[in-house]
Order: C-alpha cells, then structure tokens, then sequence
C-alpha cells in the first residue's frame, strides 16, 4: 500500500483533473443554448398587404407553439466583408447584424436575406440560440415599416467561409432568410458556422 502521503497527493490530482476537464467550457458561466421562454419585443398584428423592404431592427425566435426563446436588437449599422481577404463576415460586437450584400427584408424582396452573429466559446451572445432552431420554428424580423415572419425550413453547420463562396445558399431566392453563426459544440469553436434557413410566410 502507497504510503498515506502518496494516496492524498494521487487524490488531489485526480481532483483536479475532474474539476478541470469538467467545467472547462463553463469557465465564465456560459449557459448552453436552450429554448426557455423569455419576453417578446415584437408584437405580431394582422398582416399587412404589404412591407416594404427595409434594414431589420428586431430579430426573435419563436416554437411552433409560439413562446419566444430569442429577441434581440439587430446592430444599427449593416455588416460588411472584412479581413485581409475581404473574405470574413465579423460583426463589431454580440449583436447580430444584417449583411448589407444581401436583400433587405420585405415582402417584394427578391434577393436572399441574411442576418450573421457571433457565437462565443468563453462569452454569450443571442447568437447562441441558433443551435437549438428547429424546422418548424418562426423568425420574426421587425423593420421600421412592417413585421416579417419567416417558416423555419432547414438548419445545420455548414463550412466556414460557404456563405461568401459560391455556395447554393447564396442565390436568389425571393422570400429566403439566412441566419449564421460561427458554431461552438460543447464550449468549443468549430471550424463551421450554424446556419437557420427559413421562408417568407407574411
């Protein structure tokens, strides 16, 4: 038998290791993604003819049942291409932000319309939602002449840097919304974003 000595400092290690494999990706209190309920900022009235397309200023997820697990303020300012390559989409802070080369929401839009957000391993963003959007789902976008409500159609991680390539994703297709993150399984960044697509319904 090892010596008492021995024994304790093997328990600590072993200790140790637990406790640091066992929270590494709760570090800073990162709560995993869920679908709990939380107050919505939209209010959906009865659908109007038309809206005219314009910059997104609310964005919300909602189940089929209609709780809401996501509201959240779109930036303000439209994101851009970026870094060396001009080839990264990198919005300035948590907040999600509509892709500028992309369409602008309303019910006449033809192009595609995208919303990107961060995901953070170490911090939390609204973002983080998306890895819990099931088809099914509603987004609800609010712009300054109408609400917008898009069917939950697919959802999945797709390779870093496919949304600026020539990806199919990337046509034309009136009614279309994307919304894409950088994906994070189990606290850690991927090398793939998560990507919601969801279809025009009013």
């Amino acid at each position: 038998m090892p010596p008492r000595s021995t024994r304790w400092l093997w328990t600590a290690i072993l200790t140790l290791v637990l406790l640091v494999s066992g929270c590494a990706s709760d570090e800073v209190g990162i709560a995993a993604p869920d679908r709990s309920p939380v107050q919505s900022q939209i209010s959906v009235a009865a659908p109007a003819s038309d809206v005219a397309p314009a910059q997104p200023e609310y964005i919300e997820l909602r189940s089929s049942d209609g709780t809401t697990y996501l509201s959240s303020p779109i930036h303000p300012d439209p994101l851009y291409r970026g870094g060396d390559s001009g080839q990264v989409l990198n919005p300035v802070d948590e907040l999600p932000a509509w892709w500028a080369e992309s369409g602008m929401p309303g019910t006449s839009t033809e192009q595609t319309v995208v919303v990107a957000g961060h995901n953070y391993s170490k911090r939390d963003a609204p973002f983080k939602a998306l890895r819990v959007v099931t088809p099914g789902d509603t987004v609800v976008l609010r712009t300054p002449t109408g609400t917008l409500q898009y069917a939950v159609e697919s959802v999945g991680p797709l390779p870093k840097g496919s949304l600026l390539a020539d990806n199919e994703l990337r046509r034309s297709v009136p009614g279309r919304l994307i919304l894409a993150n950088c994906d994070v399984q189990g606290g850690e960044p991927t090398d793939d974003n998560f990507v919601v697509v969801a279809q025009l319904v009013r």
